[in-house]
């Protein structure tokens, strides 16, 4: 299928059946390595190179290759005691060759660190791209929406997306 809208024809809906389904296997990995605070099968889910990126929700949370984020992540695990995750849907988008997909996907995650624990929601954006005869994430940002907005002239203007 090919969306005819303002995107554009080039964009495919959904790709090829079994790679729809491969990118969302790839995508449940990728989040059962976080819940599982599994560097390895976080690793089989990514693209191990420096042109990697990735984008986090917290200030310094930017990392440009594998290795960098690989002993950002590294950290992180080892400071987090456990990671729970109540998902939605991912969206999912292909190119027309059918090689690159993007995602996006809200999601609600249940932490606990120093005994404490914490909530949040998140939202996940990214591009999985194929590479030989496999996908790997090559790009991806989390973000968390600001409460109750990030932009004062919401109020001052007006303008709700409500």
């Amino acid at each position: 299928m090919v969306q005819t809208g303002p995107a554009g024809p080039d964009i495919a809906k959904e790709g090829d059946m079994a790679d729809t389904q491969i990118v969302k296997e790839l995508l449940d990995k990728y989040m059962e390595a976080y819940a599982h605070r599994n560097i390895e099968a976080l690793a089989s889910t990514v693209a191990q190179d420096a042109e990697f990126i990735a984008y986090g929700t917290d200030e310094g949370e930017s990392w440009h290759g594998w290795e960098v984020y690989k002993t950002s992540t590294e950290k992180l695990f080892g400071a987090i005691e456990e990671i729970h995750w109540d998902r939605g849907e991912p969206h999912l988008r292909f190119s027309k060759d059918g090689n690159v997909a993007w995602f996006a996907e809200q999601l609600h995650g249940k932490f606990v660190t120093g005994g404490e624990k914490h909530e949040c929601d998140f939202r996940i954006t990214g591009i999985a791209e194929k590479q030989g005869d496999r996908w790997v994430i090559v790009q991806f940002h989390r973000s968390t929406p600001a409460h109750p907005h990030a932009v004062p002239y919401l109020e001052t203007h007006g303008v709700r997306f409500d």
